[in-house]
């Protein structure tokens, strides 16, 4: 599979027995098949957090503008739930296969700074995801109401416990 939002080749890794396809050595985006999140729901928080130990390769654009193709069907575009640029984190859904891309290379930004800032920028990054991004959905909408708590289930998987 390819990355969709730099091209990279995505590589699977297997965390606590749910399989997540990663662009490593790339942008950092993570892409979830909808079966492997319904087994996230069972898992502890921070589960997921050893997929953001990784360098972010210098100079990636991962921002091209609201159009992803998905990477597990190919020809459907991605439907943007939400971007930050300030974060450098974007969340895609795939309409035909109801598949993840969570593109997070602003926490693997922040996994790679210096221990004594990590908590609180993590608490930072959380807390403006979950209050602003997540919050700020169209809620009152049953499918985007649905995505928003397969969103919150993927985020509880990826962050670190302190």
């Amino acid at each position: 599979m390819k990355c969709p939002a730099c091209e990279n080749e995505l590589t699977e890794h297997k965390i606590s027995g749910v399989l997540v396809n990663v662009c490593r050595g790339s942008c950092g985006g993570l892409w979830f098949h909808l079966t492997q999140i319904k087994k996230i729901e069972r898992l502890k928080p921070g589960s997921g957090a050893t997929l953001l130990n990784f360098k972010l390769a210098d100079g990636v654009k991962t921002y091209r503008g609201a159009e992803h193709p998905c990477p597990q069907c190919k020809t459907t575009l991605l439907y943007r739930h939400f971007f930050s640029k300030k974060h450098d984190t974007e969340v895609n859904q795939c309409a035909k296969c109801s598949g993840f891309w969570v593109d997070v290379g602003g926490l693997v930004k922040i996994m790679n700074s210096p221990q004594e800032e990590r908590k609180q920028l993590v608490e930072n990054y959380f807390t403006a995801i979950m209050d602003e991004k997540i919050a700020g959905m169209n809620l009152g909408n049953q499918d985007i109401s649905q995505a928003a708590i397969l969103i919150i289930i993927i985020f509880n998987f990826l962050k670190p416990n302190y």
